[in-house]
């Protein structure tokens, strides 16, 4: 009787030491693919921050005294001008968010393309993200409604661009079977981008 007895005590000691080296892999593979996920959004993030802010403080470089800047801004699109390759001729610059429905085969349901068209060229995907949000102050710092009115478009000094990107897969979720499974974030926001040539 003894010799089943520790026989069975083995067993269930085996099963337990079994089942915590199995959730300790699980976790460890867990934590990785979120890490991971974290990355991946912060790669994302920062190549489409990079091309906006650099062109933002360029804003109105080119462009002949007392002629407009900004020829559009609204809560998620801006038209405005400067020279881009420094040929003495003035672009137009146009930044806008696509539709959700063009990014309908990933998981997010929130996600959509930003796009960048110079002038009248093609347009081009910037990245994907889930916020793009602008909002256009004066020199004494009052918000503007927006869309901006015509009349005020020389009046905007400093625009305030939020950013949100969020991985378009949910690594843990794969069948996407989860309607509420967590995607990997990260939020951009700066609010003093201004440029010195955007009053026109």
């Amino acid at each position: 009787m003894a010799p089943i007895l520790d026989i069975l005590v083995s067993f269930v000691i085996g099963g337990i030491l079994l089942m915590i080296i199995l959730t300790a892999n699980d976790i460890a593979a867990e934590n990785h693919t979120v890490y991971n996920g974290d990355m991946l959004v912060q790669e994302m993030l920062t190549s489409t921050v990079q091309i906006l802010e650099g062109e933002f403080r360029n804003m109105g470089f080119g462009v002949a005294e007392f002629n407009p800047t900004i020829l559009a801004a609204d809560t998620s699109s801006i038209t405005f001008m400067y020279d881009v390759d420094r040929s003495g001729v003035v672009d137009t610059i146009r930044y806008f968010l696509g539709p959700i429905s063009a990014l309908s085969g990933t998981q997010n349901e929130i996600d959509r393309l930003l796009h960048r068209q110079v002038g009248n060229g093609s347009i081009a995907a910037i990245g994907a993200v889930t916020m793009f949000q602008l909002n256009y102050m004066t020199q004494d710092g009052v918000s503007l409604a927006r869309p901006v009115p015509s009349g005020e478009w020389a009046e905007i000094h400093t625009v305030e661009v939020t950013i949100e990107v969020q991985n378009p897969y949910a690594p843990l979720n794969p069948l996407g079977d989860n309607p509420q499974a967590l995607f990997s974030s990260s939020l951009w926001q700066q609010t003093r981008l201004a440029s010195q040539n955007s009053r026109r």
